[in-house]
Order: C-alpha cells, then structure tokens, then sequence
C-alpha cells in the first residue's frame, strides 16, 4: 500500500487542482466553441438565444443581459457578439428583439460572429 501513496497523492492533488471547488470558489464552466455557453433564462438554438417565461432581456447597446423578471433585477447572465479577426478590427452587431437575440457579421467580415453568453461568478 506505500508504494502507492505518492501515486494517490499526485492523483488528488491534481484533482483539487482541476475541479472549482479545490479553487475555493465556484467558477464559469469552460465550454468548447461547439458547445456556446447558455445562460440561465434563456434556450440557445442556431446561434439565436430565445428568452423562457420569467425573464427578459436588457440591452445594453454591445451586450444583452438576462434578467429575472420581478426579482429586483437579478442578473442571471451576459450575451455578447464578438469578433475574432486576428488584425483586432471589425464589430459583429447585436440583433435584439424582446424575446430572441442574434448576431450578424456587421464589418467584422471573414470570421464568424458567435453569440457568446457568460454567467457570473458566484462567490462563497
């Protein structure tokens, strides 16, 4: 059982290391670019977010937030549109209607523009 010891050390320690909660903190799931975070509220189909019952959408101009409705405006989520051209240049523009929101290339031409959504960090 000894010579298995340092064996099971490294094992946990890269396990606290890895999971969140080894952080002290729950963070933002990481999402590959084939899986685009969702933000609570909301479905995500097709690079269009569409709004649930009990929430709405608050556009702030280069961002749409995803509020809870009648909870003093707890904030639930962030969806942006950037753009990823490699010379830092061009501005995917934010489609915004009260229950769906897209993107649409604008002059951020040669790559895609991804709806992108983050959550907030919740705190201990």
């Amino acid at each position: 059982m000894r010579k298995y010891a340092p064996i099971m050390f490294v094992f946990a320690s890269l396990v606290m290391l890895i999971s969140p909660a080894g952080l002290g903190r729950a963070g933002v799931g990481v999402t590959s670019p084939s899986e685009p975070a969702v933000v609570p509220g909301t479905e995500l189909h097709d690079n269009v977010a569409y709004i649930k019952d009990g929430y709405k959408f608050v556009d702030h101009g280069d961002s749409v937030d995803v509020v809870r409705e009648g909870s003093l405006g707890v904030k639930m989520g962030t969806y942006t549109c950037p753009c990823h051209r490699k010379d830092g240049t061009g501005k995917c523009e934010m489609v915004f209607t009260t229950r769906r929101i897209s993107c649409r290339t604008g002059s951020c031409i040669g790559v895609s523009c991804l709806l992108t959504g983050s959550t907030p960090i919740k705190r201990r």
